[in-house]
C-alpha cells in the first residue's frame, strides 16, 4: 500500500471508476481481515494483533475516519442535545430504504433475496461481538439495556436460539440456494460490502471510537426493523422454510425494542454529556447512514445482475 493507493481510494470526489473500485477493495479488505483477527477465538491468541502497532492499518483508519468526516455536512448536525432525540428519529425514519425493502418483499427472485443474506453475513455474522464490545465501560441504565440487547443475541441462553447460529442456518441455505444456479457466493463481496462491515469493526475495537459505535448500533437498530420485515415477507412469497428465516422474524420485534431502548436510555444520556460527545455521536450516526445507503445501492445492483 503506497500514498497513492489511498488518495486513489478516497478521493476529493468520490468518482465511480474501476481504479477507485479496486483500491477501496483490496483496502478494505486487508481492514476487514485485520479487524477480524481481533475477534478471533482465545485458543488463537498468538495471531490477534496489537492494536495500534502496524503502520499500514494505521494509515488506512485515519486516512478513511479523515474521509469520512469530510463527507459530512455540518449542517446536518443537531446543535444542542436538546434536539438530538427528534433528529435521530427524523433521520432514521429516513433510512428506512423504503424502495429496496418493497422489492425484498414483493419482487425479488430466491437467488437475490440468498444474495443479500450472504451480503448481511459480514455485520449480522458478528453482531453480538459488536454489542459486546459496546458493553465495555459503561454504567448504569446503559450498561443493562445493551446487556439485554446481548442477552437476546445469546438466544436468552440457549444455545440453539443464539442469533449468529440461528444466521448461520439461514446462510447456509441461502448459499446453497445461489450454488443451484451457478453463482459463487465469493462474488457477493465487493468494497461497500467490506466497508459496511469495516465501519462497526473499527468502531467497536477502537475505544476511543466508541461515542460513533453506539451511534452506528443505535441507527441500525432503530431502522432495521422495516428490512427484516421485508425479508421475511420476500421468504415467504417464495416458499422459504420458516427454520431458514427464523432470524429474520425474531428481529422484527426484538429490534424495534432495542431501537427506543438505545436512544433513550444510551444515546441521549450521552449526548447529554459534553458538544464533543454529542458531536462523536453524530458523526457516528451520519457515517454509518452514508456507508448503508452505498451498501444498498450497490447490493440491489448485484441483487438485479442475477436476473
Amino acid at each position: 500500500m503506497t500514498s497513492t493507493d489511498l488518495a486513489i481510494a478516497f478521493p476529493t470526489g468520490l468518482v465511480p471508476t474501476a481504479a477507485v473500485e479496486t483500491a477501496r477493495f483490496e483496502l478494505f479488505r486487508t481492514l476487514h481481515a485485520h479487524y477480524a483477527a481481533y475477534l478471533s477465538p482465545p485458543e488463537d491468541f498468538q495471531r490477534i494483533p496489537r492494536l495500534n502497532t502496524d503502520p499500514e492499518i494505521a494509515a488506512i483508519e485515519q486516512t478513511w475516519l479523515d474521509w469520512e468526516d469530510a463527507q459530512v455536512d455540518p449542517e446536518r448536525l443537531p446543535k444542542t442535545a436538546a434536539e438530538f432525540p427528534d433528529w435521530f428519529r427524523a433521520l432514521s425514519a429516513n433510512h428506512v430504504q423504503e424502495e429496496f425493502c418493497r422489492y425484498l418483499a414483493e419482487d425479488a427472485t430466491i437467488a437475490e433475496l440468498a444474495l443479500f443474506f450472504l451480503a448481511e453475513e459480514l455485520v449480522d455474522g458478528r453482531f453480538d461481538d459488536l454489542v459486546a464490545l459496546a458493553q465495555l465501560g459503561s454504567t448504569g441504565a446503559m450498561k443493562l439495556v445493551i446487556g439485554e440487547n446481548y442477552w437476546d443475541e445469546m438466544g436468552q441462553g440457549a444455545l440453539e436460539r443464539m442469533h449468529t447460529v440461528l444466521f448461520e442456518h439461514s446462510a447456509r441455505y441461502m448459499r446453497e440456494r445461489l450454488a443451484e444456479r451457478g453463482y459463487d457466493a465469493g462474488q457477493v463481496i465487493c468494497s461497500e460490502i467490506f466497508e459496511n462491515a469495516c465501519l462497526t469493526l473499527m468502531y467497536g475495537i477502537h475505544r476511543h471510537l466508541i461515542p460513533r459505535s453506539v451511534g452506528a448500533l443505535g441507527l441500525m437498530e432503530h431502522s432495521a426493523p422495516p428490512r427484516f420485515t421485508a425479508m421475511v415477507e420476500g421468504c415467504t412469497r417464495l416458499g422459504v422454510p420458516e427454520d431458514v428465516i427464523t432470524y429474520q422474524r425474531i428481529h422484527v420485534h426484538v429490534d424495534e425494542d432495542h431501537g427506543a431502548e438505545w436512544l433513550d436510555h444510551v444515546l441521549t444520556p450521552l449526548v447529554e454529556t459534553s458538544p464533543a460527545m454529542l458531536r462523536e455521536v453524530c458523526l457516528g450516526i451520519l457515517t454509518r447512514e452514508r456507508v448503508a445507503n452505498a451498501y444498498y445501492q450497490r447490493v440491489w445492483q448485484q441483487m438485479k445482475a442475477l436476473r
